[in-house]
C-alpha cells in the first residue's frame, strides 16, 4: 500500500477519455451538468447552491486527503478529447487496503458505456499503483442501472442495508457490492 504522504494523483488516459485529477478549477467546467437535478433521484444530495459552494468544495477536495489523514479522497473529472466532461469517478482508500469507489455520468453520456471505462480504468490504478486490494460501491437498491454496471464489472453484491437513509420523502435501502481486486487482471 502506498504512503498516503506521498500518494500524487495523476491523469489517467482510457480509450475515450483523458481522467484529470479533480480540483476548483474543475468547479466552473462541470457546474452546469451538476445542476441536473435528475441525477439525484437516487442520490441524497441536491445540485450544488451556487458557483462558488461548489469551487470551494473542490479547493478542499485538492489535498488529496480525509481531514484526519487517515483516507485518500481520490476524484478524476472525464473529459473527451473535444473538451466535453462526461462524468467524474471518485475513491476513497483506506489504510487497510480497501476503497469505496462512485461514479457519476452526465445525463446526455449516460448508456454509452463512459461509468464502465471511468471506473474499469480507476480500479487498475488502485490496484497497481496504489495497492488497493478491494473495492465496495454502495448505491440506492432502485438504481438499478447502476448495480447492473457492478455486476458487469464483476462486482457481487455483498449485503442490503435497510433503511440506510431517507430522502425526497421516501426511505432510501443500500446494496453493498465488492470486487477483490488482488486477482483481478
Amino acid at each position: 500500500m502506498i504512503a498516503f504522504d506521498r500518494y500524487a494523483s495523476p491523469f489517467i488516459a482510457t480509450e475515450r477519455l483523458t481522467l484529470e485529477p479533480r480540483g476548483a478549477l474543475h468547479a466552473e467546467r462541470l457546474f452546469a451538468s451538476f445542476s441536473d437535478p435528475e441525477l439525484y433521484t437516487f442520490l441524497p444530495g441536491d445540485p450544488p447552491l451556487s458557483l462558488e459552494a461548489m469551487r470551494e468544495r473542490y479547493q478542499r477536495l485538492e489535498t488529496r486527503r480525509s481531514t484526519d489523514g487517515k483516507a485518500l479522497w481520490l476524484n478524476w473529472a472525464a473529459r473527451q478529447e473535444s473538451g466535453t466532461y462526461v462524468g467524474v469517478v471518485e475513491a476513497t482508500v483506506h489504510a487497510d487496503a480497501s476503497a469505496h469507489v462512485a461514479y457519476f455520468v452526465f445525463r446526455p453520456f449516460q448508456r454509452q458505456g463512459f461509468a464502465a471505462e471511468v471506473v474499469e480504468a480507476v480500479l487498475a490504478h488502485l490496484k497497481n499503483d496504489v495497492g488497493v486490494e478491494t473495492a465496495r460501491a454502495l448505491l440506492d437498491t432502485r438504481n438499478e442501472a447502476s448495480w447492473r454496471l457492478l455486476e458487469r464489472l464483476r462486482f457481487k453484491r455483498d449485503r442490503t442495508i435497510k433503511n440506510a437513509d431517507h430522502f425526497k420523502g421516501s426511505k432510501s435501502d443500500e446494496y453493498e457490492y465488492v470486487r477483490d481486486l488482488r486477482g483481478a487482471r
